[in-house]
């Protein structure tokens, strides 16, 4: 059985409605004002991503690490330990509804008719891949996926092979008969090839789906053009 593998955040779910909530959250806990809490989160995520790109994210301790690369571009008196329960706080806030990503339960819904498996593999930044999977199912998205690996659980990030293959290994899937969809050129595509999986770029820039059977690799426009996607590569 084919599986088809996810990234979560801006492939499934927009990230932004809950760094919002946690933005509400840390204000009220630290007395700042919304545009001051959700400006050093905003500042903090680019770093952490730039971080990763090049490869200053200590795999051992991913959360941690990037909320101390995070903190370090700040001038707010916030401690990790306001991170965490900003975060946590959001949880409980944050709609599953406003979350969800046009055409992301259609999708799942069409794969999983048409018999795939399907996965989640993500990574992670402020928050624990747990916490991810709360939300994943306060979307009611869970009930779609056999399994999901976070970067955290398996100290590793994508583009790096160890994810993969532990979903590999989970669902007890070939790489040859695998795909992994998400919106990073680098981490979601990049990753999936270099592990043997096919890819499946989302890219809301894409006009025109571009597909390429003998790489296993295609640049859609949205999260509802995937199944198609995957029927032309296969």
């Amino acid at each position: 059985m084919t599986l088809v593998s996810f990234d979560v955040w801006g492939t499934l779910l927009y990230i932004d409605p809950y760094y919002r909530a946690a933005a509400e959250a840390l204000g009220q806990l630290r007395g700042l004002s919304f545009e001051e809490a959700y400006g050093f989160i905003k500042r903090g995520y680019e770093e952490v991503k730039r971080a990763r790109k090049l490869g200053l994210i200590d795999d051992e301790s991913i959360v941690d690490s990037s909320i101390g690369i995070a903190l370090s571009v700040g001038s707010l008196q916030v401690s990790r330990y306001d991170i965490f329960s900003a975060f946590a706080i959001a949880v409980n806030k944050v709609r599953g509804e406003e979350l969800l990503i046009p055409g992301s339960v259609e999708t799942l819904e069409k794969l999983e008719s048409d018999g795939f498996t399907l996965a989640v593999t993500s990574n992670v930044i402020y928050w624990p891949g747990y916490v991810t999977r709360i939300l994943v199912d306060k979307a009611g998205l869970s009930k779609f996926f056999k399994v999901q690996v976070y970067a955290d659980e398996v100290r590793c990030l994508k583009p790096g092979q160890r994810i993969f293959r532990e979903v590999l290994t989970l669902t007890g899937s070939r790489p040859s008969e695998a795909y992994h969809v998400g919106d990073s050129p680098a981490e979601d595509l990049a990753g999936a090839v270099a592990s043997g999986l096919g890819g499946i770029l989302i890219d809301s820039n894409q006009q025109d789906p571009y597909v390429n059977r003998p790489l296993r690799i295609a640049i859609v426009k949205s999260i509802a053009d995937v199944p198609k996607a995957i029927s032309m590569l296969s």
